[in-house]
């Protein structure tokens, strides 16, 4: 272990120390194949005794890479509904990254700044390799900003883009198509869809699954049954009660985020309606399921940020490593799990099949 006040351990201390070249001792630290795995076990227990730091500052300036990569916090979002899932996307992230010798930054998109000022800024000031962003639109400016730039990027949602660009994404149509199908099997008639507003990409995505399951299973498109804006607890559970004042024959309200699940439950509960004694189904999205009202029962489609925070890593590890972004495209299916109330009990959820690629 190197003491204090002693010379920092470089590359070449190491090899000398070892008796192998400067560049051995480099691709081995890098668990280069050509490099035997006893050669790479010796550099890296030296490396560790001796305390060895690459020098990020040498190695920008030789290749100018940062090995740092950026996510975009939205941070409204975050502030005004609580939401915890891009907390744990986070740290899986980072935790993916730090393995490939990459530390991650978080940067926050300020209410008042456009969605591509934080892009810019990275790519303008050189702080990172690579850049995570989320809610994405069909024609996302920062997507075309970075294809235009050739910086890299993997994008948490989809664009209607014609470049084929690396994203990981939630089946969305997939998820609302099958619950409508089956909620109307099962004899809902009046189906409500709540989706937030601002043009996001999955929200036409979920649209065009409703839209088509109405379709499947022979039922009229209703325009009135469809909600569009904010989400947040406040204004959903008004919402729900003036929908059902207009239609009070609803009987099945597809949620499509947490906070508009928990406003849907006070707008029944207070519309005098209660989803076991009424027959009402709520369906809600999310990665972080929480416990919701008490005797309430709510189907959920469950999403481990963790796990999106983990195929992100792995994307953007083997776009900085040269693999084309048209084989990193990943939609990964959702968990229905029937009930909210006992979600916390279960042991297992099985998310162990490898994530279809698009």
């Amino acid at each position: 272990m190197r003491t204090a006040g002693a010379a920092r351990a470089n590359l070449k201390t190491l090899a000398t120390h070892l008796g192998l070249s400067i560049s051995t001792v480099s691709r081995a630290l890098k668990n280069g194949p050509e490099v035997r795995p006893e050669t790479i076990q010796r550099v890296k227990e030296a490396a560790a005794r001796f305390g060895y730091v690459p020098n990020i500052g040498g190695i920008h300036l030789r290749t100018g890479r940062t090995y740092k990569v950026c996510s975009i916090l939205y941070a409204p979002e975050v502030g005004d509904y609580g939401e915890p899932g891009f907390l744990a996307q986070v740290e899986s992230l980072s935790n993916g990254m730090e393995t490939s010798g990459y530390n991650l930054l978080v940067l926050a998109q300020t209410g008042h700044q456009a969605p591509l000022d934080p892009v810019r800024k990275i790519y303008d000031q050189r702080l990172a390799d690579a850049v995570v962003f989320s809610r994405t639109m069909p024609m996302d400016e920062r997507a075309r900003f970075c294809l235009e730039k050739d910086f890299p990027f993997v994008s948490f949602g989809r664009t209607e883009l014609q470049t084929p660009h690396a994203y990981v994404d939630h089946d969305d149509e997939r998820a609302v198509f099958d619950e409508v199908v089956h909620l109307a099997r099962s004899g809902h008639r009046k189906i409500v869809l709540l989706n937030p507003a601002g043009g996001f990409n999955y929200v036409g995505l979920r649209l065009r699954g409703y839209q088509r399951a109405l379709g499947e299973v022979g039922l009229p498109w209703d325009e009135a049954l469809v909600y569009q804006g904010d989400l947040s607890v406040r204004r959903t559970r008004e919402a729900i009660q003036r929908i059902l004042q207009r239609e009070p024959s609803i009987t099945a309200i597809v949620c499509a985020n947490q906070m508009s699940i928990v406003g849907t439950l006070e707008g029944l509960l207070e519309s005098g309606r209660d989803t076991k004694r009424d027959g009402i189904s709520v369906v809600g999205f999310g990665g972080m399921p929480f416990l919701t009202l008490a005797e309430q029962h709510v189907t959920y489609y469950y999403q481990p940020q963790s796990r999106v925070g983990a195929v992100l890593a792995k994307h953007l590890t083997a776009l900085l490593n040269g693999e084309p972004a048209e084989n990193l495209r990943t939609v990964l299916p959702y968990v229905r799990i029937d009930d909210l109330r006992v979600f916390r009990t279960q042991d297992e959820i099985d998310l162990s099949r490898e994530p279809p690629r698009s």
